[in-house]
């Protein structure tokens, strides 16, 4: 593409804006119309001719077109402009609207699908998770785990499991999940062991589930990876705790089983101390504790085996309010 045909694509302003939100995120038409809040069919022409043009490209999934930006895909003109259109979008504050809609979108996006996957799993979640974490994270807990009568506040709470490793310990269980169809596997483990200290909530953790100081303990087990920002997350769960409070973050170490992002929609490839301990210490929390669980191979039904990675359990304090 010649420049001058690559400056008349640009010159429009609905292309600007479309361009560089697919440069931030892969989106379909119905995202980008709710981000922009223009018409689909007038977003739909505009991607059409930034497509022609081999700004953006298009995947198919099922159904659904998304669009994304793939730098390493421009033509030579169009990555030597790159540097200089990604510095405008920076320094102009008109694009903000669109931003404030696009995090909107995003988390929409996160909580639907993400619901719709755990209420389908929740009924083989037990079996599932004994696959994956054996009994090592329990160990790895309670010998973390401070005296009785505090409030523990288990963030993804799954099933259950950690209802029944607490049991009547805590004074108060405050109990969060996104999925409904897991807090009611939850709440019948609950019954099922006469557990009268427990709350349940159905929220997600990137929607403030704590009130401020509100936990002594809180544990985000196995949660982290499903979220595109789990350093929101860790700063969002510190404002629950109490100053002194404890915050315990079991999850994988860095690895490259790719079927855990394709089967169990995992997010994140897992996480290295390095980076547990720097979006800790941003969120306030001081690390004061690491252990390494080894991972495992789990036998498939034919007859092959798949490997569970080396995890970890992290244990931290409060020592501040989270920055910012």
């Amino acid at each position: 593409m010649e420049m001058t045909r690559l400056f008349r694509v640009l010159s429009d302003a609905t292309r600007f804006r479309l361009l560089r939100l697919l440069t931030r995120e892969e989106l379909t038409v119905n995202e980008l119309a709710e981000a922009t809040q223009l018409a689909q069919p007038r977003i739909s022409n505009h991607l059409k001719i930034l497509r022609e043009e081999d700004l953006i490209d298009e995947r198919r999934e099922g159904s659904w077109r998304y669009y994304r930006v793939e730098r390493e895909k421009l033509s030579p003109p169009a990555r030597v402009l790159w540097p200089s259109l990604e510095q405008s979008w920076e320094d102009d504050s008109t694009f903000a609207p669109d931003d404030r809609r696009l995090e909107a979108v995003l988390s929409a996006r996160h909580t639907r699908s993400s619901s719709q996957f755990f209420d389908e799993l929740a009924h083989r979640w037990d079996a599932l998770r004994q696959d994956l974490l054996g009994e090592a994270i329990g160990r790895a807990i309670l010998r973390a785990f401070l005296p009785e009568g505090l409030v523990v506040a288990d963030i993804g709470t799954g099933t259950g499991y950690v209802l029944e490793l607490f049991g009547n310990r805590p004074r108060k269980l405050i109990a969060v999940d996104h999925s409904e169809t897991m807090l009611e596997l939850a709440r019948e483990k609950a019954r099922a062991r006469n557990l009268s200290n427990v709350e349940f909530r159905l929220a997600d953790a990137e929607d403030t589930p704590l009130k401020e100081g509100e936990a002594d303990v809180v544990t985000v087990i196995q949660v982290l990876h499903h979220f595109e920002r789990p350093e929101r997350v860790l700063a969002n769960l510190a404002r629950g705790l109490q100053p002194g409070g404890i915050l315990i973050a079991n999850d994988f170490l860095e690895h490259q089983e790719l079927w855990l992002r394709k089967e169990l929609k995992h997010h994140w490839l897992g996480f290295s101390r390095d980076r547990m301990a720097a979006w800790l210490a941003d969120a306030g929390l001081e690390l004061v504790g690491w252990e390494v669980n080894p991972g495992h191979a789990v036998p498939l039904e034919n007859g092959l085996k798949t490997r569970i990675p080396d995890a970890f359990t992290s244990v931290a304090r409060r020592s501040r309010g989270p920055k910012g």
